[in-house]
């Protein structure tokens, strides 16, 4: 794993909104900013929708290219630790989207708009 700053978003779409996305944010955030306070290493920001409404919440890690579903709090302490690269990809969270839905996500974190 690279020494890149990973930015890690969290889908806001309705799916994941109404299972809770909002609060896996927000703990998100803070556990990477109580290790993290100048984000130097990580980014945590909110998405408007990936397309995995079935397997939300949904958390993508970028630039690894990762596609998280399924995420729970008590996933977040994983979570944080792969993206300070203090742990592995948290590979149970992996797989549950279509391949082309993973694709079009990282189209997107890719353009430069």
């Amino acid at each position: 794993m690279s020494d890149e700053q990973r930015l890690v978003y969290v889908c806001e779409g309705g799916d994941c909104t109404e299972r809770g996305s909002g609060d896996i944010h927000d703990k998100l955030k803070e556990q990477a900013l109580a290790v993290d306070p100048d984000e130097e290493k990580v980014r945590v920001r909110r998405y408007p929708c990936f397309g995995g409404c079935e397997c939300g919440i949904n958390v993508t890690v970028y630039p690894d290219k990762l596609f998280y579903s399924h995420v729970k709090e008590e996933d977040l302490p994983d979570v944080v630790k792969h993206v300070l690269g203090e742990g592995p990809a948290v590979d149970r969270l992996t797989g549950a989207v279509e391949p082309d839905i993973e694709e079009m996500a990282w189209m997107m974190l890719d353009s430069p708009y």
